[in-house]
């Protein structure tokens, strides 16, 4: 097993990520390439919160928790903050609410490790579902531009 580097002091229960959010925010007040680039670019950077609710299997531990898209797809819902995750909690009906702080990359590329057809964040608030092709440009590590975006429609 690969020894994983220490917690920085400011990633704890309250941890937000402000960089994530702001560019999230403008993003959906002028929804255009050049926004969607430094949203992409933002994701990259700190750590995101996954949901992982629930019973751990013996086998596999924790799981992140995965919602449904209109098709039946699985889509993996990921959040900027531990606040965000919590604003879920009413909908969950009386579960208590865990979730994972990851680092960036790693919750990213979770949405590699199933068949989810597009990621959707903070759900609770923004909801903006991203497909899957976006998320896995964000968790690589290649520039993107709002050229790049463009040429991928």
């Amino acid at each position: 097993m690969t020894e994983q580097p220490p917690i920085p002091d400011d990633v704890h229960a309250d941890y937000a990520n402000e960089a994530v959010r702001e560019a999230l925010n403008a993003l959906q007040a002028t929804p255009d390439y050049e926004h969607l680039a430094a949203f992409l670019n933002a994701l990259r950077d700190g750590y995101l919160v996954v949901d992982v609710t629930g019973t751990p299997s013996k086998k596999r531990g924790h799981r992140a928790r995965t919602i449904r898209s209109t098709t039946g797809k699985p889509v993996l819902p990921i959040f900027t903050s531990m606040a965000e995750l919590r604003a879920l909690a009413p909908a969950r009906r009386g579960e208590q609410i865990k979730g994972a702080v990851m680092p960036a990359r790693d919750a990213l590329a979770l949405i590699g490790s199933d068949q989810f057809v597009a990621a959707e964040f903070d759900k609770a608030s923004a909801a903006l579902v991203m497909l899957r092709k976006y998320v896995m440009l964000a968790s690589g590590e290649g520039e993107i531009t709002a050229e790049l975006l463009e040429g991928m429609r």
